[in-house]
């Protein structure tokens, strides 16, 4: 059975749960005041929900029928699925949820009125549903304008990185890091193309790739390595290997990328010779099907000591994290999160995205002893169809 299809599978049941939770509290709220008939309105609600989380089953049901060539029309290929139900189910989640934690706080306040607020008791009692009812409205537009916003947006993220004594003749060198292009039905060739003049624009000295080049099967690998192909920089574009790279077809992704020029390294470093200074880029393939032994990772550590150290790797797992500080490595990329994809809660405030439940460097920059991390939102989508809190972005690193 596909990831993608366990994922939407294994949310339904705790979404059912959050949306019975929402869906009555609006019920309520708007029963009270208005003078609708309630069993109606009981009946449009439960409608309203029961459309919103059809992907699910449509999903389960073309793949029970159709195997895995169902996959890819789930995945963007087929616009009327995406349309009538893709982004159907996942604004409305984002929505619901959103909503959720909002009237959690809102049944904690009441419940603080009732105890602790004697004076504001009758006021909130007559006040309540009309509170319920206007927040719902504006988390629902206040999360629809992010999510389009998001999405269709990419942004140029800018980050110094301090070179340790001894690099100076490294100060002013650029690089852009990208990830997780996903190239599909939704992350068009014209879309690609609008990503890589923009990287071309910034100057970069060297391109980083941090993996993953399309979300499923094979139709998208040639189209979407020829468009990165025209990437341009001094030293050229190094890439490792991502999750999707595997899933998909691995030695038909390397050739790809082969084809057009790009470097894709395995386990292995590689040294640019930058002035007087000499860059080792370590390139380790960290991902679910593959991942380095402690005997490979020591033997790559042990390259290039006293040069200017980067690693660049998917996923930016702790343990990864934890080698590259404890082995000296002055600078560390990594993709693979998307900054979270769908984060919910409010920015600056509190933010729970279920990439935080695989690693706490889910998107920023990161300072971890005398290591810097840089994680990179990707380009591309996966799973969902849309954003949420986690913009696409391309990273330029600028080393002082």
């Amino acid at each position: 059975m596909p990831w993608t299809l366990v994922v939407v599978l294994t949310i339904l049941l705790p979404l059912a749960a959050i949306n019975f939770y929402v869906g009555r509290k609006i019920l309520r709220a708007l029963s009270a005041l208005t003078s609708w008939n309630r069993k109606r309105l009981r009946l449009i609600v439960i409608g309203v929900h029961v459309y919103l989380n059809l992907l699910p089953l449509a999903y389960l049901l073309a793949y029970l029928a159709a195997g895995r060539a169902a996959v890819p029309a789930f995945s963007g290929d087929n616009y009327l699925i995406d349309f009538f139900l893709s982004y159907p189910f996942w604004i409305a989640l984002v929505v619901v949820i959103q909503l959720s934690l909002l009237f959690a706080i809102f049944d904690i306040l009441n419940l603080a009125i009732i105890r602790f607020i004697a004076p504001l008791k009758q006021w909130w009692k007559g006040h309540s549903a009309l509170v319920v009812v206007l927040s719902a409205c504006l988390v629902t537009i206040y999360s629809v304008a992010v999510m389009i916003l998001d999405t269709w947006t990419v942004r140029i993220v800018e980050r110094e990185i301090a070179l340790p004594e001894g690099f100076s003749c490294l100060s002013g060198f650029r690089i852009a890091e990208i990830s997780d292009l996903q190239g599909d039905g939704r992350t068009t060739e014209e879309a690609l193309r609008r990503y890589v003049a923009k990287i071309n624009s910034l100057n970069p000295d060297l391109v980083l790739f941090a993996g993953d080049l399309i979300t499923a099967g094979t139709r998208y690998i040639d189209s979407t390595a020829n468009i990165l192909g025209q990437l341009r920089s001094r030293f050229g574009t190094i890439a490792a290997v991502g999750d999707h790279d595997i899933f998909t077809n691995k030695p038909m992704v390397l050739k790809a990328l082969g084809r057009v020029g790009i470097r894709v390294i395995e386990d292995s470093t590689i040294f640019l010779l930058v002035d007087t200074c000499r860059i080792a880029l370590s390139v380790v393939t960290y991902t679910y099907p593959q991942r380095p032994t402690q005997d490979q990772l020591e033997k790559i550590s042990a390259e290039g000591q006293g040069d200017y150290r980067i690693l660049l790797v998917h996923q930016p797992a702790e343990s990864i994290v934890e080698f590259a500080r404890d082995k000296g490595y002055q600078l560390l990329l990594a993709g693979h999160t998307h900054g979270g994809g769908v984060a919910f809660g409010l920015p600056g405030v509190f933010l729970m995205a279920p990439a935080s439940l695989e690693t706490r460097f889910v998107s920023g920059l990161y300072h971890v002893g005398q290591l810097n991390l840089s994680v990179t939102n990707g380009l591309g989508l996966t799973l969902a169809p849309v954003r949420f809190h986690a913009p696409a972005e391309i990273v330029l690193i600028i080393l002082k």
